[in-house]
């Protein structure tokens, strides 16, 4: 039997499926504030807009509180850089004083992005159970961002910037901890 090859087609405008590709970027700090203070700062979506890079609205259209005493919000965020306007809805999970997640749940946008962030008191192991631990003067931040633009605009574009927006969005949150509690 005889193999059969058949010319590749390239077409002209094509983009090469690496730019739709799920992008993630990770890091972890030690930071002179309280599990409390940072999960505070973070969980505040409404305030989003007065200090991330790029988000030019944020506002949670509700709160729901859940049995195991986490909340869940919808909220909306607008980003923006220069011809890039875009609005989504999320869902953020919020689990006082430990978690904050994100789920973008307009599939418009995006196929997948989900940020979270975890809040870890750095203290002994022994003594992470006690009351106290979330207000221990340091915390270790896990921070996590991955997402898929459902545009391969939008993700062409995105490879140039991730990583350096990533870093910015996590360091503006360390800045607004600064603003916030004077430090």
């Amino acid at each position: 039997m005889a193999t059969i090859l058949r010319p590749q087609r390239r077409h002209f405008f094509s983009i090469p499926n690496i730019l739709s590709s799920k992008k993630q970027y990770s890091e972890r700090k030690l930071l002179s504030f309280s599990q409390n203070q940072l999960y505070t700062v973070v969980s505040n979506v409404d305030d989003y807009y007065q200090f991330i890079p790029f988000c030019n609205h944020s506002r949670v259209y509700t709160n729901t509180p859940m049995s195991n005493g986490t909340n869940v919000l919808e909220a909306e965020l607008g980003v923006g850089f220069k011809l890039f306007q875009e609005k989504y809805m999320s869902k953020v999970t919020c689990q006082e004083p430990s978690l904050v997640q994100a789920v973008a749940a307009d599939a418009k946008l995006f196929n997948d992005m989900t940020t979270t962030w975890k809040f870890t008191p750095n203290v002994p192991r022994s003594k992470l159970s006690m009351p106290s631990a979330a207000d221990h003067p340091t915390c270790w931040v896990d921070f996590d961002i991955s997402f898929d633009f459902a545009s391969p605009l939008h993700a062409q574009a995105s490879t140039v910037f991730f990583d350096q927006v990533s870093k910015m969005m996590l360091q503006a949150f360390v800045d607004r901890c600064h603003t916030v509690y004077k430090k």
